[in-house]
């Protein structure tokens, strides 16, 4: 019985060895290569042959000797395999070493307002910020609210606009998109022709140059901040939201008193700031107006009885 106990817990062992190692060729037989990927080989002796090199996205590969010869779908041992034919040209034995790379290269192109424009690559991850400091950085009139990256896929070509200054704000835990292989981005030239207009109870009333992160408060400031008969309870702000014209009241006095800053609206070019009068203002003047009246036309009789006489 002790006999039958053994041959059974032998033959459970001998299962288990059997079935990890079917598994593991199985595993080893589903890593293929594909476009994306970078190949490392090593082929001794011949430093000229060594590298990564990049798989296009034609399934051909940036090496010399394979120029044109789609290599995707091919395991590691087949590009052994096409590799030892290719190389006994060269030497009878090469010994060649092939790895898949975990990381793909990743080409992009910036153009606009950077300071380096051109084609980057780069192995490994990077989203649009690393990618534009790879590029020097923005230029001085960036405007980074409108970030286009013209990305290719699955035969058609998209066009996705970004705001960068969402994800530079101090509470924000997003990270700005990854950038794919083959994409063009563009930073456009910031318009600063297209003014802030301020009217109302300002000092100096007028057409103001809005610069990247002003807000409301930023803006009056610049237009002499607001007068002593202002109300600042009822600031009205027009601005543009997907081509319709969006009118908001805006109540700077209590933002202001308990600290909360960060909801000032932000401004854009093209903006309408109208900061109106306290009623108890709006009486007295009208009230000046109507004896200022008074006065001229009463003025006005007098003088124009003095000259008939």
């Amino acid at each position: 019985m002790s006999f039958n106990f053994a041959c059974r817990v032998r033959l459970w062992w001998f299962l288990l060895l059997l079935f990890l190692v079917s598994g593991t060729r199985s595993t080893l037989a589903v890593e293929r290569i594909n476009p994306g990927h970078v190949v490392k080989i090593t082929v001794s002796g011949h430093p000229e042959f060594t590298g990564g090199f990049k798989v296009l996205q034609d399934g051909t590969i940036e090496y010399p000797l394979l120029a044109g010869i789609p290599i995707d779908g091919l395991t590691v041992d087949d590009l052994k395999d096409l590799l030892h034919s290719v190389l006994l040209r060269f030497e009878l034995e090469p010994d060649i070493f092939v790895m898949i790379s975990e990381h793909k290269i990743v080409k992009f192109q910036v153009f606009g307002e950077i300071q380096r424009p051109g084609s980057y690559e780069i192995e490994g991850r990077v989203n649009v910020q690393q990618a534009l400091t790879m590029a020097g950085g923005p230029a001085e009139n960036a405007d980074y609210r409108h970030v286009r990256i013209l990305r290719a896929g699955d035969g058609n070509q998209a066009d996705l606009i970004i705001n960068l200054k969402d994800y530079f704000k101090q509470d924000s835990l997003m990270l700005p998109p990854d950038v794919e292989d083959g994409d063009i981005i563009i930073i456009p030239y910031q318009r600063i022709d297209i003014n802030v207009r301020v009217l109302g109870s300002v000092h100096d009333p007028g057409f103001y140059v809005v610069e990247d992160g002003d807000d409301l408060m930023d803006i009056i400031q610049k237009a002499g901040g607001m007068s002593r008969q202002a109300d600042a309870k009822r600031v009205i702000h027009i601005t543009n939201v997907s081509g319709r014209s969006v009118r908001n009241v805006v109540n700077v006095h209590e933002l202001i008193q308990s600290g909360r800053y960060q909801d000032l609206p932000e401004i854009s070019f093209g903006d309408v700031i109208i900061v109106p009068q306290k009623a108890e203002w709006r009486d007295i003047w009208l009230w000046i107006s109507r004896w200022r009246d008074i006065i001229y036309f009463a003025t006005s009789i007098f003088i124009l009885d003095r000259y008939l006489h």
